[in-house]
């Protein structure tokens, strides 16, 4: 038996790729921190270790969402409360407007009760942009429709015409649906008539909710979810979609609602208006014209319910006040969740820096120390050229 420089080096070879495996090994683990790379180095560790990750990940994936769903309620929020402070709790609101051209000082000329029907007018609109905030690309009070714009709202001040219309695209559907609403007086009471649109789609629009799992409540129980969605015309009736799925609204208390909401009653004070200047042009009273009589009567109705119209509107900024703080709250107690599986995952996981750091040098060294060695070895023999 002979032994040749060749064989001699093939298992020069593979000794030095193992010494260079184990510092690439202790490379990778001074810059993961991870002690382990396969199951087979801590099959007890390393396994643990995935479990870790998966609700570390899952942990995270809830922490983003509920950042985006923090930031769309808080969009609900602001819209909730413009519509109140242009009712009720604002500069110039519709109340101080219709308390003001009540006063008979204040009613007797055209032009004045034409500038206070204007500016209603110009409330009433921001009311509906206010319905159609959003939040990045998304219309907050769409529901579960969240790129179609939802609300738009007409006035002809010669027909003394007034519609109001919702737009929704039902999840399945290629087009949008429309709900045309208008508003009409029957029997001295206001409502808002659904005149367009299918009044059981309306039900189904309204009942729509986004409950996600973000760490409130059980995956298990979608009841115990939070509903991150509020429909516009939730917001305006006050009927959450709890109670219309119960079965508890009807079509008709919608349309009375909607003809009660900030909309509505700005809407009933702004054709009284007209109907009271087209008497003050003409002296006459008809279809279209009131006296002054009816007219302090109508808008003595509508400022009775305001106030009741007010609070409803606070109800509903309060719920999304609350479920913001819970959204905070549960943000809390994400992030203290991952602080403390972060380190769990150390104390399993985790490689000690100064160990490996060690490690890696002792690997380094033996490494260079295997090159330098190669020297003596890489000479020809006449042994290599013999058959």
């Amino acid at each position: 038996m002979r032994v040749t420089n060749s064989t001699l080096y093939r298992k020069y070879t593979t000794s030095v790729n193992n010494v260079h495996s184990q510092l690439n090994k202790s490379m990778n683990k001074v810059s993961s921190g991870a002690a382990y790379e396969a199951a087979a180095d801590n099959p007890l560790a390393y396994y643990s270790g995935k479990r870790m990750d998966t609700e570390y990940q899952d942990v995270l994936s809830k922490k983003e969402l509920l950042g985006d769903i923090q930031k769309r309620l808080y969009q609900q929020e602001l819209g909730a409360r413009s519509l109140q402070q242009l009712l009720d709790t604002g500069e110039s609101n519709v109340r101080s407007q219709i308390s003001y051209i009540l006063n008979t000082t204040n009613n007797e000329i055209p032009t004045t009760v034409s500038t206070v029907r204007d500016d209603l007018i110009q409330k009433q609109q921001s009311m509906v942009n206010s319905l159609n905030g959003k939040y990045e690309n998304f219309y907050v009070y769409g529901g579960n429709d969240l790129s179609t714009t939802p609300f738009s709202l007409t006035y002809d001040t010669d027909t003394n015409e007034m519609t109001f219309k919702y737009t929704h695209k039902f999840s399945g559907d290629s087009t949008a649906t429309e709900f045309e609403f208008k508003l009409q007086e029957q029997n001295g009471s206001y409502t808002f008539a659904l005149t367009s649109g299918n009044g059981d789609k309306l039900m189904e629009a309204m009942s729509e909710q986004g409950r996600v799992d973000i760490g409130y409540g059980s995956i298990h129980d979608s009841n115990t979810l939070m509903d991150t969605y509020t429909g516009g015309i939730n917001l305006l009736t006050g009927f959450t979609s709890d109670a219309v799925r119960k079965g508890q609204v009807t079509q008709a208390d919608v349309e009375k609602a909607l003809a009660d909401s900030a909309i509505g009653l700005t809407g009933q004070s702004i054709v009284t208006m007209n109907k009271y200047i087209n008497y003050l042009d003409s002296g006459t009273v008809g279809s279209d014209s009131i006296n002054k009589d009816e007219f302090s009567q109508k808008l003595g109705v509508a400022l009775d319910k305001i106030e009741r119209t007010s609070n409803k509107l606070g109800a509903v900024y309060s719920d999304l006040g609350n479920k913001y703080n819970l959204l905070e709250t549960t943000a809390d107690r994400l992030t203290d969740q991952k602080i403390s599986l972060e380190d769990q995952y150390r104390e399993k996981m985790g490689a000690d820096p100064y160990e490996a750091i060690m490690e890696m040098f002792s690997y380094q060294q033996s490494y260079m120390a295997s090159l330098r060695v190669s020297s003596s070895i890489m000479g020809t023999s006449l042994f290599d050229f013999m058959r």
